[in-house]
């Protein structure tokens, strides 16, 4: 099992496992919340803008990586667990 903890900075959600669906609304979150667009995220990330946006959109399913280099780009701190 794979297990991605994200740090939020929100007291009422602290560190929490989350699935795909959930990092991207954290990661979508945070992004606006720092003011930042599709554009200034996906650059700082290293992919696509159009990637970007067909995540955030639920357009495209993500990759773990890829969700892994969004989190980073947004300043998300995270952690891997894998559990067998």
């Amino acid at each position: 099992m794979l297990a991605l903890f994200i740090e939020t900075h929100k007291p009422d959600e602290g560190i929490t496992a989350v699935k795909k669906e959930r990092a991207v609304k954290i990661i979508t979150d945070a992004r606006r919340e720092r003011g930042m667009s599709m554009w200034q995220a996906s650059e700082k990330a290293g992919i696509n803008q159009s990637t970007w946006s067909r995540v955030e959109t639920g357009v495209r399913d993500a990759t773990w990586d890829t969700l892994l280099q969004m989190a980073k780009a947004v300043g998300l701190k995270y952690n891997v667990t894998i559990n067998n």
